[in-house]
C-alpha cells in the first residue's frame, strides 16, 4: 500500500439552502395520484388479460375493454369477471378524476411557491449573485413565464442539493481531523442563516481591465518597475522593435521611465510596449499583484496609494470600486444589481462569452462572493480512522490507474514526437491534436469483478475481488470530496457507516483561497507544503502559475516556478524557453539545462496528452466500464461509485412539458419504475460538467431533465447518496448537503 497522509485541515463545503427548498416544487398529491392510477390501471389490464369472452364482442364492447372502462351488462362476459372488471375500472375512473383535481391543486401550490421564491430576499440574493439577468427578469415579471419557472427550478436544485462555494449560496467552513479524539465529531454551529463574514471580489476579466487602466496612466506608469517573467531570451520572442527594445532594457530595477530612456523610447511608446509585453506574458511590473492573490483589487488600491498619484478621476474610480465591493455583501438584492451595473460602467473590459471554462466559476458575473459559516468541527473516533485509512485503500487503485495512464500518454507522446530534443512550446504545438489516452486497467478489472458478481446485485463490494495494486512509484497528490451517509455524525461507526467519494481532483486544493477565512491559514499552508515537499523529495516538480482567468486563483505549490502569471515568490524558477522534451521514440521526459535530472509538472485538471505524459500521475474519478447499468461499487464501507443507469436520451426527450404535470409525472414515473430508479436522483449529460438534481415528483425538475436529454445521446442517472434523510448537517428540522474536502498526499516507498 502507498504511504498516504491526510492533511489534518479539511474544508467543509455545504449547500446554502436546505434540501426542503426542493419540496416547494413537488406535486405530491399528483405523484400519489399517478401512482394510484397506475396500480389500478395495472389491475384492470391484468383482468383484461384473463378474459375469455362467451361470444364475439361488439365494436363498442371491444372499445370499452381497450379503454379500460366499465362494461354494461352483456352475455359476452362471465358474471364474476364482469363484476370484478367494473369494480376495477370504476376505481380507475375515480382515480383519474382525483388525479385531475390533485394536479390542479398542486399547480396552484406551485404557482404560489414560485411567487414566494421570487419575493424571497435570501433566495434573490443568491440569484443576483449567480445570474443577474435572471434576477432582473424575476424583478420585472415574477416567475410566471415558462422559461423563468424552469430557471428558478434550476437554481432551487443547485442551491439546495449542491455544495458550491463560489458566490453567496455555499458558505466555507473548516474541520480538523484529530485521531486522538474519542468522539466521532465535536462541533458547534449557529445555523445556516448565521455567517461569520462575507467578502466580494471583482471578476478576473474586470480586474484585468481595471489594472490596465491604472498601469497606463502618466506619472504612475513612469514609476512602474518592469521585469522579465517567463522567458530567458525574452527580447528575441518579441517582433515589434519598441517591445523588443523595452524588454531588453527591463531588468527588474529600472523604472519604466528609465527603461524607456535606455531603449530610446518616449514614455507613451514605452507604456504601450509594456502593455503588449505584459499581455504576452513576457514582462510584469511591481504594481501587478500575484496571480495567486486572493484579493487583487484591494491589493492594487493599496499599492496605488503608495506610488506617484494617479490622475484624480482614475484614483477616485479605483476608490469607488473598492467602496462598492465593501458594500456589496450586505446590500439587498436590488442594490446588488445596481452595484453590478455601476461596476460594469466603471471598469474597462468585457465579460467572457458563455460556453467557455469561465462559466464554471460565475466569471460572467462582474462580482462574486465568498462567505464563511459558523461551523466549528473536529472529527475523531471511527470517522477520523476511516478518513485516514479507508479512503486511501481506494486511492491506491486510482493511483495505480493514474500511473498507467501517465505511462500510456508518455508512450504516445514519445512515438508522436519521435527521437529528438524539442522545445516545450514546439512539443505543445506538435502534440496539440493528440487525444488523451485512457489506460484500460481499472475498467477491465472492475468489469471482470462485476461478471463474477450477481448480475442483479444493487451493490458490489470489490474488497477482496480486486488484487491490491503495487505501491506507487510516483508522488500522488489529490483532493477528495467525502460525504458521510448518516443523519448524525455521533452515530458514525467505523467500517460500517457508508462514506461516499464525490468529486476527485488531481491537485491539493487546500489553497489561500480555500483558507481565506481560516484563523491560521498561514499555519495550514505551511503544514501542507511541508508534507508536499516530503512526498516530492527526489522528484523535481514544476509549478506552472498561470495568469488568472477565473474567480479562483491559480495554485502555488512547492517546486520550481514557471511564471506565466506574475509571482513575487523568490524561490527557484525555470524559464519557459529553457524547458525541453527529450524523446527516444519510446519514452519522453521534461528537462532543462539549468536543472539536474528529469522534471515533472504539477497538475491542475489539464486534460491534454502532453501534460499528462510529463506531469505527476493524475488522480482522477475512476474510469468505469461503459455498462448500461452499474451497481453501487463499495470497498468495505467506502462507496466509490454510486448506482448508475445510462438511458438513451430519446426515452426522456419526448416527455410532455411541465404545463401538463399529470402527464409528465405519469410518463416519468413509469419510466423510472421500469428501470428501478429511485424517486430522487442526479442526472448528467456528457456535454455538461455538473449533474442536476431531479425529484420525480417535481414537474419543473423533470422538464429540466428532458431538456438536458435533448442535447445528448444519453443521460446517466445516479442515486442521490447521501440524500436528505442521510444528511448530518441540520438546523432544526432542515437538513443540508455537506461534504469534507480532504487533501491526500501519497509518498512513493523506497522499495517501489
Amino acid at each position: 500500500m502507498t504511504d498516504w497522509t491526510l492533511l489534518p485541515q479539511l474544508v467543509v463545503r455545504s449547500a446554502g439552502f436546505p434540501w426542503e427548498l426542493t419540496h416547494l416544487l413537488r406535486h405530491e398529491e399528483t405523484a400519489r395520484g399517478v401512482d394510484a392510477a397506475h396500480e389500478r390501471e395495472a389491475r384492470a389490464r391484468r383482468l383484461a388479460g384473463e378474459l375469455t369472452p362467451l361470444r364475439r364482442l361488439t365494436r363498442g364492447e371491444a372499445a370499452r375493454l381497450r379503454g379500460l372502462r366499465p362494461l354494461p351488462p352483456s352475455g359476452a362476459f362471465p358474471g364474476e369477471w364482469h363484476a370484478r372488471w367494473n369494480e376495477a375500472t370504476g376505481a380507475l375512473a375515480t382515480a383519474r378524476e382525483e388525479l385531475t383535481a390533485a394536479a390542479e391543486r398542486d399547480a396552484r401550490r406551485e404557482r404560489e411557491a414560485l411567487a414566494a421564491l421570487a419575493a424571497d430576499e435570501r433566495f434573490l440574493d443568491a440569484v443576483v449573485c449567480s445570474g443577474p439577468g435572471v434576477y432582473r427578469e424575476l424583478a420585472r415579471h415574477g416567475a410566471g413565464r415558462a422559461r423563468l419557472r424552469r430557471q428558478v427550478a434550476s437554481y432551487v436544485q443547485r442551491f439546495a442539493a449542491k455544495c458550491e462555494t463560489m458566490s453567496f449560496f455555499g458558505p466555507v467552513n473548516y474541520a480538523t481531523v484529530d485521531p486522538g479524539q474519542a468522539e466521532e465529531a465535536v462541533f458547534s454551529w449557529q445555523g445556516h442563516l448565521a455567517l461569520r463574514e462575507r467578502r466580494a471580489y471583482l471578476a478576473a476579466w474586470a480586474f484585468e481591465g481595471l489594472q490596465e487602466a491604472v498601469a497606463g496612466s502618466g506619472d504612475f506608469a513612469a514609476a512602474l518597475v518592469p521585469r522579465p517573467k517567463t522567458l530567458r531570451e525574452a527580447a528575441a520572442a518579441c517582433r515589434e522593435p519598441a517591445v523588443r527594445a523595452l524588454v531588453a532594457a527591463a531588468d527588474g530595477r529600472r523604472t519604466l521611465a528609465g527603461a524607456a530612456r535606455r531603449a530610446g523610447l518616449d514614455l507613451p511608446e514605452a507604456v504601450a510596449a509594456l502593455g503588449t509585453a505584459r499581455s504576452r506574458g513576457v514582462l510584469t511590473h511591481d504594481a501587478e499583484p500575484d496571480a495567486t492573490a486572493v484579493d487583487p483589487t484591494r491589493w492594487l488600491a493599496a499599492r496605488a496609494g503608495r506610488r506617484p498619484p494617479l490622475p484624480p478621476g482614475l484614483a477616485d474610480g479605483l476608490g469607488r470600486v473598492v467602496e462598492l465591493l465593501d458594500r456589496y455583501p450586505a446590500a439587498a438584492p436590488g442594490r446588488k444589481a445596481e452595484i453590478q451595473a455601476e461596476l460594469a460602467a466603471r471598469v474597462p473590459g468585457r465579460a467572457p462569452a458563455a460556453g467557455g471554462r469561465s462559466r464554471f466559476y460565475n466569471d460572467r458575473v462582474i462580482v462574486h462572493e465568498a462567505a464563511a459559516g459558523t461551523l466549528d468541527l473536529t472529527l475523531g473516533g471511527g470517522l477520523a480512522h476511516d478518513l485516514r485509512t479507508a479512503v486511501p485503500a481506494v486511492l491506491d487503485l486510482l493511483g495505480r490507474a493514474a500511473e498507467l495512464t501517465r505511462e500510456a500518454n508518455n508512450r504516445q507522446v514519445a512515438a508522436h514526437l519521435g527521437p529528438g530534443r524539442f522545445p516545450l512550446l514546439a512539443a505543445m504545438r506538435r502534440c496539440a491534436g493528440l487525444p488523451l489516452a485512457a489506460d484500460p486497467w481499472l475498467p477491465e478489472v472492475v468489469a471482470g469483478a462485476l461478471r463474477e458478481a450477481d448480475r442483479d446485485a444493487a451493490e458490489v463490494d470489490l474488497r477482496g475481488r480486486l488484487a491490491p495494486p503495487p505501491p506507487a512509484r510516483w508522488p500522488l497528490l489529490c483532493s477528495v470530496d467525502v460525504m458521510a451517509v448518516t443523519a448524525d455524525l455521533a452515530a458514525y461507526r467505523a467500517g460500517r457507516t457508508p462514506l461516499v467519494l464525490g468529486d476527485i481532483h488531481d491537485a491539493p486544493l487546500l489553497t489561500p483561497w480555500a483558507l481565506q477565512f481560516h484563523p491560521d491559514a498561514a499555519g495550514a499552508l505551511a503544514e501542507r507544503d511541508r508534507l508536499l515537499s516530503r512526498a516530492l523529495s527526489g522528484f523535481p516538480a514544476v509549478n506552472v502559475v498561470a495568469r488568472r482567468t477565473t474567480g479562483l486563483p491559480p495554485l502555488r505549490l512547492p517546486g520550481l516556478l514557471l511564471e506565466l502569471g506574475p509571482v513575487r515568490d523568490p524561490g527557484p524558477r525555470v524559464a519557459l524557453d529553457r524547458l525541453f522534451v527529450h524523446s527516444d521514440g519510446r519514452r519522453a521526459g521534461l528537462r532543462s539545462p539549468d536543472h539536474e535530472g528529469e522534471l515533472v509538472f504539477h497538475n491542475g485538471e489539464l486534460d491534454s496528452a502532453l501534460h499528462t505524459a510529463l506531469a505527476l500521475p493524475r488522480i482522477r474519478p475512476p474510469a468505469l466500464p461503459a455498462l448500461p447499468r452499474m451497481p453501487r461499487l463499495r470497498w468495505g464501507n467506502l462507496v466509490w461509485a454510486r448506482r448508475r443507469l445510462r438511458l438513451p436520451s430519446a426515452e426522456l426527450a419526448a416527455w410532455p412539458p411541465a404545463s401538463r404535470p399529470a402527464e409528465l409525472l405519469g410518463a416519468a414515473r413509469a419510466l423510472l419504475r421500469t428501470h428501478g430508479v429511485p424517486a430522487r436522483f442526479f442526472a448528467k449529460a456528457p456535454h455538461e460538467r455538473k449533474p442536476v438534481y431531479v425529484d420525480a415528483a417535481c414537474p419543473l425538475l423533470l422538464e429540466c431533465l428532458a431538456r438536458l436529454a435533448r442535447g445528448a445521446a444519453h443521460v446517466d442517472l445516479s442515486e442521490a447518496l447521501p440524500g436528505e434523510e442521510q444528511s448530518w448537517l441540520a438546523d432544526g428540522s432542515a437538513r443540508f448537503a455537506a461534504e469534507f474536502r480532504c487533501v491526500y498526499v501519497g509518498a512513493p516507498r523506497e522499495d517501489s
